[in-house]
């Protein structure tokens, strides 16, 4: 049997039980059920845990139809929109009644395998590898609980409808993620490394759990620092804590025993796209965690379809171009350029003069959209004049991971699933990232060449280097200051990690609603010669830039500060708990 993701939902567990009034009761604790034929095996504890693989991002459980390459539009951000305004950011979200992200199906489902999983008659070495996923699906789930609602309730066991947990207060959010990052220690000392891992980088292993730590670590950080003295800080917490445990953590993952590096075949104009196109992940140093896709087992999605020949409603904007530097390593003057230099002709002039991941995170004219069975496809200009699926609002359509050799880019045929791209979940390249913030947090100095330059080299960009940014504040002015250094990792990590959802979370994290709140997101400046003849719905604003939400949101983004960095916890479970209390503003 193959042991990998793409095999997770045919290795399900499946148990039939009873239901009650909580949504994380629907399963009765396998304790009460007569199994006594199970846990007793090795293999036994690998099926359960396999089921929450699932749980990962991947092409088509996430975002829109891209997938992964599109989670920050839809989520909402700053630097990647859809066609229709986020209610995260505009101020428009309602307290939510039921449901919402308030479902512990998940986490009842780990702590189930923690009261049963010693029953297993074999040895420890044979097991604990499944014992370590646990851990860190334990981890993960509570991290997304902390993300949307702070402060929630701990649960260390399995509950019934008898428990008088069901009734507790929530615990503080740094008990919740010092809970987490012992979980994430467990997981780190029970998992294999990657090179005995079976199933590669195709199954979790200390390296990705050491990648999480830094996450996580790094995201109550900065949470804590500057929402220190709002509704959303917790007193007396040093943020530096957290600091520490990030740096400690990716550094760990930086020893040369665990041989990760940076993906490169030494093509820095093409090196960067490619990374996410490739369909077999298991060679690349780089991805820590992917999730395979097998036609053969039916298992495919569309995403070489929508990023070739469609954008499926999702744009980056202007706000993230400004990121990116010119090839000197040079801040960049968009605005002004494109004062003179409109349409495809800006896009093909940044895309010539700027770091080559800009031309490999948006399509610029004359690249290759698909070369196959289908022929040859050349970009020549964004899609303004398409519609739905295909409508391009900002004039900045993605490219990245775009396979001009893919069978299926090019097809034009949305409901075909036969794409197999790999999926990734982590990758190294997050942890020279994570290093690099969490160190200048501390005050600390940053070893470049160790970290960011390794991102630099791929592209042959210059080394890291801080300066003072001239443009920085149509882009980038949180609202508070900080150091040059810092702001140059956030363009780094904003630059490298463009489209691939960590946005949102870093937005919340830095409070850095000063980006949104009473502004709108914009496009590319627009050449109205390129349409000659052609019905395009757009505004533009004062400098002749796209502005999509003008009508949408006449006085930009809405986004409630003392209340929406937090979700609504559901009122009906309020109601059955009061002591749970709503969030700040709710």
């Amino acid at each position: 049997m193959k042991r990998n993701i793409c095999l997770q939902a045919g290795l399900l567990l499946i148990i039939l039980l009873s239901s009650c009034k909580k949504d994380y009761l629907e399963r009765e604790p396998l304790t009460q059920i007569s199994n006594d034929a199970y846990w007793k095996t090795a293999s036994d504890l690998e099926k359960y845990a396999l089921q929450f693989y699932a749980s990962f991002p991947a092409f088509g459980n996430v975002g829109s139809y891209t997938g992964l390459i599109g989670w920050d539009g839809t989520r909402g951000s700053d630097t990647q929109i859809i066609s229709v305004p986020s209610t995260t950011w505009n101020g428009s979200r309602s307290i939510v009644t039921s449901g919402g992200n308030w479902s512990w199906t998940n986490i009842q489902s780990v702590n189930v395998f923690f009261a049963n999983y010693r029953r297993c008659i074999e040895p420890l070495n044979t097991y604990k590898h499944y014992v370590g996923e646990a851990h860190f699906f334990k981890a993960w789930y509570y991290f997304e609980k902390v993300v949307a609602y702070g402060d929630v309730p701990w649960f260390s066991n399995p509950l019934n409808i008898e428990s008088d947990e069901l009734y507790k207060p929530r615990d503080s959010r740094t008990v919740v993620v010092d809970s987490i990052l012992w979980n994430l220690d467990k997981a780190i000392e029970y998992l294999n490394p990657l090179k005995a891992a079976v199933g590669g980088n195709n199954r979790l292993s200390k390296e990705a759990a050491l990648l999480f730590k830094s996450r996580v670590a790094l995201f109550e950080g900065s949470w804590q620092k500057y929402h220190k003295g709002t509704d959303f800080g917790t007193a007396g917490v040093d943020p530096n804590k957290y600091f520490r445990t990030s740096v400690d953590a990716a550094e760990e993952l930086m020893k040369a025993q665990y041989t990760n590096g940076i993906y490169t075949t030494g093509s820095p104009n093409e090196d960067y796209c490619r990374l996410f196109s490739l369909t077999d992940q298991s060679a690349n140093r780089e991805v820590l965690l992917w999730k395979k896709y097998d036609i053969g087992l039916q298992m495919g999605h569309s995403f070489q379809i929508y990023v070739s020949d469609r954008t499926a409603g999702n744009m980056l904007t202007l706000q993230q171009v400004q990121h990116y530097l010119d090839k000197t390593g040079a801040p960049y003057d968009f605005l002004n350029t494109g004062k003179t230099v409109k349409g495809s002709k800006f896009l093909t002039k940044i895309g010539q003069e700027c770091d080559p991941r800009l031309a490999q995170t948006i399509w610029t004219p004359n690249a290759i959209m698909w070369d196959n069975g289908f022929g040859k496809g050349t970009f020549s200009k964004p899609f303004l004049d398409q519609s739905g699926e295909f409508l391009n609002n900002t004039g900045f359509q993605i490219r990245k991971g775009n396979d001009p050799k893919d069978p299926q880019a090019g097809s034009g045929v949305s409901w075909n699933t036969n794409s197999t791209t790999g999926a990734i979940v982590f990758r190294y390249a997050e942890a020279l990232l994570n290093y690099a913030e969490a160190k200048s947090e501390l005050g600390e100095a940053v070893d470049y060449g160790k970290s960011l330059n390794l991102l630099r080299n791929r592209v042959n960009m210059p080394n890291f280097s801080v300066q003072p940014d001239p443009f920085r504040s149509t882009y980038a002015d949180y609202g508070y200051a900080i150091s040059n250094e810092l702001q140059e990792i956030r363009r780094e990590r904003t630059v490298e990690l463009g489209a691939e959802g960590f946005r949102y979370t870093d937005l919340m994290r830095w409070r850095a609603h000063n980006l949104l709140l009473n502004k709108r997101p914009k496009g590319y400046p627009y050449d109205a010669a390129e349409w000659v003849g052609k019905k395009i719905n757009y505004k533009t604003d004062g400098n002749g830039f796209l502005d999509p939400y003008q009508t949408q949101l006449p006085n930009g983004y809405g986004f409630k500060v003392n209340r929406d960095y937090l979700e609504s916890i559901p009122t009906n479970e309020i109601t059955l708990n009061p002591k749970l209390a709503p969030n700040p503003g709710w």
